[in-house]
């Protein structure tokens, strides 16, 4: 494979900034020979999200939020149907998918996020962070349509509780890819939004896109091809084994080596073609970054914060499938978009997805081997 980041800035690991541990999710997509786009994120945060599938119709009339609670902001009606998981048991919509083949999500982005100025004289242009994922999918088509359409919102910080739940401030960035896979990723820093092209289509949180890009310049070496023997004074030196090309792959929770190591499996896995084997490679990828209840914890005033894959989802634009499982059911699920927004009429809806684990029992279908 070719050395897929040698075009890359080689910098040191000091900039690296310190943000909190508990803010982990990660998201991908790729695109297979034949053009057909995939994506799939996943959802880890300390506090239980308590999240269902929503599907919002076509013509659905929304309100922004300010940072008051209020649904004072900017008021619009979907012009895309829309299917995603929610939070909170609230319409908002962390990550989902439009009719269209339109797929975002928000990742937390803690210590970097800084969102435009309220002005309560602007309040009709303005939306709350917690909008943005909603917004985008309900209203827009592509990619090229976002970029532009994004300008004419003011995004606010909102609340730090909503109807009585407390959700604290809720950094987040967005990522974003059409159905020609197209990518962009969304950040407001100081005030200003700020819209980058994501070739690699990956995303993950802290620091910001920018510097992550910069960092694969540590890397440049990784190749999924096996390392060469070396001879030393004499002695011949053999790999351990299979995968000696990646060695020094990162296997840790960090933001920055989660990026690194989707970037890497994304560019190192062999092109597939058709919808089946696309759907089947971004399952793949994805559970890569899978984090076990314990594994992440930080230390508060409450005690302990586990940050761990609460859950995950993967986009089918081609065929219209928004997929699903959770950290107690590793089954694949998934809501036919189409349908879905047709059976909820004028409705928006909220599908559970906590189901207990189905696993099948096989063992009356053994055969005699001939």
């Amino acid at each position: 494979m070719k050395q897929f980041l040698s075009c890359l800035v080689v910098v040191g690991l000091s900039l690296l900034l310190a943000v909190p541990p508990v803010s982990a999710c990660t998201s991908i997509r790729i695109k297979t020979t034949d053009g057909k786009i995939f994506y799939a994120r996943t959802m880890e945060y300390a506090q239980q999200l308590h999240s269902g599938v929503l599907t919002i119709p076509k013509g659905t009339a929304m309100a922004g939020i300010l940072p008051d609670g209020s649904l004072g902001g900017l008021k619009w009606k979907a012009k895309h149907g829309v299917v995603g998981m929610d939070a909170f048991g609230k319409p908002i919509v962390c990550d989902g998918m439009n009719d269209a083949g339109l797929v975002a999500g928000g990742l937390l982005f803690p210590g970097y996020a800084g969102y435009q100025s309220y002005s309560k004289s602007k309040a009709g242009h303005t939306i709350s962070n917690f909008d943005v994922v909603k917004y985008i999918l309900s209203q827009f088509a592509t990619v090229d349509e976002v970029r532009s359409g994004m300008k004419d919102v003011i995004v606010c910080q909102g609340p730090g509780s909503l109807d009585g739940v407390t959700t604290g401030p809720v950094p987040m960035h967005y990522t974003v890819h059409d159905a020609s896979g197209a990518s962009i990723v969304i950040e407001y820093q100081n005030g200003q939004c700020h819209i980058y092209d994501n070739p690699l289509g990956v995303l993950t949180n802290a620091p910001d896109f920018p510097w992550m890009r910069i960092y694969l310049g540590n890397f440049v070496n990784l190749s999924a091809v096996n390392a060469k023997p070396i001879a030393v004074n004499g002695f011949k030196v053999d790999p351990t084994g299979q995968g000696s090309g990646m060695l020094g792959l990162p296997g840790d929770f960090t933001p920055p080596n989660r990026f690194l190591r989707m970037v890497a499996l994304t560019q190192a896995a062999k092109p597939v073609t058709g919808a089946d084997a696309g759907l089947a490679l971004v399952m793949t990828i994805i559970s890569n970054v899978d984090i076990p209840y314990g594994a992440v914890r930080d230390n508060s005033p409450q005690g302990a914060l586990f940050d761990y894959t609460q859950w995950t989802i993967a986009s089918d634009t081609a065929r219209g499938r928004f997929y699903f499982r959770t950290y107690n059911d590793k089954n694949w699920r998934y809501v036919d978009v189409k349908e879905a927004l047709a059976k909820a009429g004028s409705n928006i809806t909220s599908l559970p997805i906590d189901i207990p684990a189905d696993y099948p029992d096989v063992t009356a279908q053994a055969n005699p081997l001939k």
